[in-house]
């Protein structure tokens, strides 16, 4: 199920709008207990999952705030792991939104629907949201700097996460954005900061990450090198490590090697010098071999 274009999140936004109308003339009509059929009528003729997610998602706003929550959370509830992004994003603002109101309602409806309690991006404030965002948007590294020292010092490093992930959800073109922001999250404000600005920064503190094993580190290193700095091999080169480490498995598959090989021509030498060193120092000669094109042997010259 693919995120649906923008024609046809208009044309969903236009059917929500009539169908809405129409449920709030029947209601008008004394005719409430017409307007659940009204609205899974719409829902049935529509032939795509996405433009059915979308419609599902207004007639849960339209059932949350018409004095039936508890349908309306549930029907959201049962969008939460929607393949179209916006309507994950959606079902957050919505459960939130009905949480400030009727925690109790929504919290026993919630974990009726989906056998758990209320996730902790439920209980968000508005002011922690905003402050992410304005750090998402700053304009440069500086002024990044400020706001991340002003908003670490207030909301915890797990509700930032949740605040990134639904600002991709509602905007798959900030990705890029955020995967640095959160590569800073892992690395620690000065840390982060320090490498943003400073390449060698950066992979110095890959090398330690691999000593430390610290896969978490390596990671957002490799995520810092490839967009802020623009070095696709050296990040790229990081970011498999850090996978394959993580996962156990030092299996590298056919196209991963032929890609990060690619790279490697293009890189500088002094990028393939600490990318062999880099995977010798992690003990796996075989993966560096196959990875950067060299032996063990050719190592010790």
């Amino acid at each position: 199920m693919a995120d649906p274009s923008a024609p046809e999140r208009e044309a969903m936004r236009a059917l929500a709008a009539r169908v809405g109308d129409r449920a709030n003339a029947l209601a008008a009509e004394g005719c409430v207990a017409e307007v659940p059929a009204l609205w899974e009528t719409a829902i049935a003729g529509l032939s795509d999952k996405s433009s059915q997610a979308l419609i599902t998602l207004a007639y849960a706003w339209y059932q949350a705030l018409h004095g039936e929550v508890e349908h309306g959370v549930r029907l959201a509830a049962d969008l939460r792991d929607c393949a179209v992004s916006s309507v994950r994003s959606q079902v957050r603002v919505l459960i939130r939104n009905r949480v400030r109101v009727e925690p109790e309602v929504v919290e026993r409806t919630w974990r009726a629907a989906t056998g758990i309690p209320l996730p902790a991006w439920a209980f968000l404030s508005d002011a922690d949201i905003d402050d992410v965002a304005e750090w998402i948007a700053a304009s440069s590294w500086e002024e990044s700097r400020a706001l991340y020292g002003a908003l670490a010092g207030r909301v915890t490093s797990q509700d930032i996460e949740y605040v990134l992930d639904e600002i991709v959800l509602g905007d798959v073109r900030l990705r890029t954005a955020v995967s640095v922001h959160r590569a800073v999250l892992v690395l620690g404000g000065d840390v982060g900061y320090r490498c943003l600005g400073d390449l060698p920064e950066v992979a110095r503190v890959a090398g330690a990450a691999i000593v430390a094993r610290d896969w978490n580190v390596l990671r957002a290193c490799g995520t810092v090198e490839l967009i802020v700095h623009g070095r696709a091999f050296l990040g790229g080169v990081h970011g498999v490590i850090a996978e394959l480490m993580a996962a156990g498995d030092m299996a590298v598959s056919p196209a991963m090697a032929e890609r990060v090989a690619a790279l490697a021509r293009d890189a500088q030498p002094w990028e393939r010098r600490q990318v062999a060193a880099d995977l010798a120092a992690t003990g796996d000669v075989a993966m560096l071999g196959l990875v950067v094109g060299t032996d063990a042997e050719s190592l010790d010259r």
